[in-house]
């Protein structure tokens, strides 16, 4: 039994010391800040969307350019006995495409879904509220996803 702890440790041990390093550290931070070009918003789910990723990479015209769509739905989930409505889901999804400014070679093309819901039980001031702010979490949590992604593809091609 300890020669069987032995081997976990050390393998433990040498896959710490694999050379992996944190993404969100100063120095990758200036490698991505200013250097990507995030398409204008259209409407208020683009601006929310737009707001975090500028937040994240800056406002500049950057060595890369990144396009999207973005798709929302919404549906009844949560249904009583008698078929009203508790609970309403929002599905989101935003198609993505980051590409070289001066080449126009596309570096990454993809597609981010996600869902949320809220609550529709309540006065109409507080069920309005949940669904604005449901939908601005979910823009949210859709930038966030493409800024890793992109973050990653941007890191690894300067390195």
């Amino acid at each position: 039994m300890s020669s069987f702890r032995k081997i976990i440790f050390v393998t433990l041990f040498l896959t710490s010391a694999c050379g992996y390093s944190p993404l969100y550290t100063d120095q990758n931070f200036d490698k991505i800040a200013g250097k990507i070009s995030i398409q204008e918003p259209d409407n208020q789910n683009d601006f929310i969307f737009y707001s975090h990723l500028t937040d994240r990479f800056g406002k500049s015209n950057g060595e890369y350019t990144l396009t999207y769509a973005i798709t929302t739905s919404k549906k009844d989930s949560g249904s009583n006995f008698d078929g009203t409505v508790h609970r309403v889901e929002i599905s989101g999804s935003v198609a993505f495409s980051l590409r070289n400014t001066e080449s126009g070679v596309e570096l990454l093309s993809d597609k981010e879904r996600m869902h949320l819901s809220y609550s529709n039980f309540g006065s109409t001031a507080a069920v309005l509220n949940a669904e604005r702010t449901t939908n601005k979490q979910l823009m949210v949590l859709l930038a966030d996803e493409v800024a890793d992604r992109i973050s990653l593809i941007v890191v690894e091609k300067d390195s």
